[in-house]
């Protein structure tokens, strides 16, 4: 299997945008292969919109650090506090920094025109301004989830915004990955001067990368890694984040696309989830002898796979300490055909069995799962009963296709509870129909006679009328399970970007060729498992409501009661009032 990747390199000759034709609308369906192919092929090969192709960068970084110096004016502002491990769960975290105002005020002083600044900011000698304190405690050393903060909700300490999760002033490298981009809006939070980029960004043929590299040429300090998305592969729907710092690396695995509204600015009318983990660097710098853990291990596959450029997978393997891993997994769906039994057992769904059971889940117990998702697609009870038997670590066997069978499904629906918003949820939501245009399904799907309408809920956030863009798997053992070391597992949760469908989880199928199976993924994928501690004392007997069981693990983001559909319609995209919107 080929997962050969195109790598642009910016620093060769750019064509000239073409500006003559209007630009596309900005908007971009976020939705799974399986709900409409030809859409997202239209949409992996849309023009980027052309303005973007002449990006004043200098005026941008102009405006952004004229506002600085006017916040600066005011005074000496007050000097961060050492943070305590207490402080560590809280969500204002990145502002321990250290900035020098008296040698800001003379750097800028000392310029005939603040135009020099912005000269300082985009060579990366402005970066002298600010330091980082490398005796700061890690953030989040042993890994938190986080909802992100959305305007017109208040904040409660389980969310976080786009800067806090950045730490921009302080960020050397970042390696961004996305599905919807606003580039504008993102490259707007960072540090350009200082901060060298890598954008892992969606690009089916030829035309599509050599926009981007049109679109990005003016831009310092970028790269572009385009993933294989050839064959089959429809959808590069990841969104892992790599921010490298002085002292530490930070993991951040959102189900947010690099967009205002998905981190909850403008209106404030959809949130999101995401995992983050901070891991210290080597203070020697890299080591041939560094410890791969298994987080680290598929993280790094997973990255390799994407054919990341070598400078990064080198800092991953050799100058990262993976430390406090013990309670995590990385899983992932690598796109394309898997026909190695050893392939198909690291991603997709069988990827996600293999990890439920190094944490601790061994098959033998059933379990009951509310997975709130975005999209949904043509869902079956083969791919429902397939996601069940993996995140309860049951053996999955590669040597027979699952087929349907009602007597096999039946107890499972009553097990399972899929959270997508009714049309009515939709509707009274704060941003109304034209904040749902990244939320999809189809009516044909819901119309189909296996259609497994009875495990859909209504997806209604805690935040009452903000809608979710959430991708989390919630999985609650009937009884705990015994894990390494006496560890009792009272389930999983998984945090990430898959949704519900074949697209994002893959599906077994037979070779015409080889006459085996082989597993077919059409979207890139990835996310977090972590493990639930069923604590002392648990009742092996009484199960633990979903809020209590990852309370203190995963913040809840939806309602669990009262939302069955009783009759309601699911919000149908394809033939919605959002697009009298757009």
């Amino acid at each position: 299997m080929s997962l050969k990747t195109d790598v642009i390199d910016l620093s060769s000759p750019s064509p000239v945008a073409d500006t003559s034709s209007p630009a596309p609308s900005s908007t971009v369906i976020d939705l799974d292969t399986d709900v409409a192919i030809a859409s997202v092929t239209e949409t992996a090969n849309m023009q980027p919109p052309h303005y973007l192709a002449s990006l004043d960068r200098a005026s941008m970084e102009r405006e952004r650090l004229l506002r600085v110096s006017q916040s600066l004016g005011g005074g000496r502002p007050k000097r961060q506090r050492q943070m305590s491990d207490d402080d560590a769960d809280d969500v204002n975290l990145e502002d321990a920094i250290v900035e020098d105002h008296d040698t800001t005020e003379k750097s800028i002083e000392s310029h005939d025109s603040f135009a020099g600044v912005v000269a300082d900011a985009l060579t990366g000698m402005g970066s002298k301004r600010i330091r980082e304190d490398k005796s700061i405690q890690l953030p989040y050393p042993r890994g938190v989830v986080k909802k992100t903060a959305v305007n017109g909700f208040p904040r409660k300490g389980d969310d976080i915004t786009i800067e806090e999760v950045l730490q921009p002033t302080k960020l050397r490298t970042a390696v961004l990955s996305a599905f919807q981009w606003d580039y504008e809006w993102i490259l707007d939070k960072i540090f350009l001067g200082r901060t060298q980029l890598v954008l892992v960004v969606p690009a089916k043929g030829h035309e599509s990368r050599e926009a981007l590299r049109s679109m990005l040429s003016a831009v310092p300090n970028v790269r572009i890694c385009t993933p294989n998305m050839d064959g089959l592969i429809n959808c590069m729907h990841s969104k892992l984040q790599l921010l490298f710092y002085d002292s530490y690396m930070r993991v951040c695995v959102p189900s947010a696309n690099l967009t205002n509204y998905d981190w909850g600015e403008g209106d404030g009318v959809i949130e999101n989830i995401m995992y983050i983990h901070d891991f210290p660097l080597r203070e020697n710098g890299p080591s041939v002898n560094a410890e791969i853990t298994w987080f680290a291990k598929e993280l790094i596959y997973f990255v390799e796979a994407q054919d990341m450029f070598p400078d990064i997978v080198d800092r991953l393997k050799k100058q990262v300490l993976w430390e406090n891993t013990e309670n995590v997994r990385f899983v992932h769906s690598i796109g394309g055909e898997h026909r190695e039994e050893s392939r198909i057992w690291r991603t997709g769904y069988p990827g996600l069995s293999k990890a439920v059971r190094e944490l601790g889940g061994n098959g033998r117990t059933e379990a009951q799962i509310d997975y709130v998702i975005s999209s949904l697609g043509s869902v079956t009870p083969v791919l429902v009963e397939a996601i069940y038997k993996a995140a309860t670590g049951k053996q999955l066997s590669i040597s027979t296709y699952p087929r349907y069978s009602e007597s096999s499904f039946a107890p499972i629906k009553s097990r399972i509870r899929v959270y997508f918003p009714t049309h009515d949820t939709v509707a009274t939501s704060k941003g109304g129909f034209a904040s749902a245009g990244t939320i999809c399904f189809s009516r044909s799907y819901w119309n189909k006679p296996l259609f497994p309408k009875q495990i859909i809920r209504d997806g209604r956030s805690v935040r009452r009328g903000c809608l979710m863009h959430d991708k989390v798997m919630l999985v609650r053992y009937e009884r705990p399970t015994d894990a390494s070391a006496g560890t009792r597992v009272a389930g999983v949760a998984y945090i990430g970007s898959a949704n519900m469908s074949e697209s994002a989880w893959g599906k077994l199928v037979n070779d015409s060729v080889t006459k085996r199976l082989k597993l077919n993924i059409r979207n890139w994928e990835c996310g977090v498992l972590i493990r639930v501690p069923a604590g002392e004392g648990s009742d092996d007997q009484q199960m633990k409501s979903v809020e209590e069981t990852f309370a203190g693990i995963v913040p809840t983001p939806m309602e669990t009661t009262r939302t069955e559909y009783n009759n309601k319609l699911p919000w149908f995209f394809t033939e919605s009032e959002w697009r009298k919107y757009h």
